[in-house]
């Protein structure tokens, strides 16, 4: 099985696009201030999901690599066992600086409550608090669970 890079980082693209023209739109006016026109949220959806869609696919080909083999994959940052890849110290050093931006982004969050700052403020860094949190649990999840799929090859007449 092989691991495309096309598709996710088309999808990563196309997240880029879509939210490039609602901020352009936002800035032209369109839509009410501070709240957005049923298309600019649908652009936002779609921007967001396909983004995480993108992110999670470059991800997963960064460190499971090109080529998916059969079976599980024990998880790559095991307490027992000594790091031996460099992968793997990059995966340690993304999930200490999301976790320290995550902390930094709540502070701030709570701050702008405090302080009485305008909802678009609260409302963009409680986002980009959800967005952190994402890519927290996706590299959480390529560390310590590893892979939650158990695939046996198949016996069933049907050609792969």
């Amino acid at each position: 099985m092989q691991n495309s890079p096309r598709i996710p980082v088309a999808a990563f693209v196309v997240a880029i696009a879509l939210a490039g023209v609602t901020v352009v739109s936002l800035m032209a006016g369109v839509g009410g201030n501070p709240a957005l026109n049923e298309l600019q949220i649908g652009a936002t959806a779609w921007a967001l999901t396909l983004g995480v869609f993108g992110v999670q696919g470059i991800v997963s080909i960064v460190f499971e690599g090109r080529q998916l083999f059969l079976g599980t994959i024990e998880p790559r940052l095991n307490p027992l066992h000594a790091s031996r890849y460099a992968v793997d110290n990059l995966l340690s050093v993304a999930i200490a600086a999301l976790s320290v931006l995550l902390f930094i982004l709540a502070g701030l969050t709570g701050l702008a409550i405090i302080s009485g700052q305008p909802t678009a403020v609260i409302g963009s860094a409680a986002g980009a608090g959800c967005l952190y949190i994402e890519l927290l649990l996706l590299f959480y999840k390529e560390a310590f669970i590893g892979q939650e799929a158990h695939l046996e090859p198949r016996k069933d007449g049907v050609p792969r």
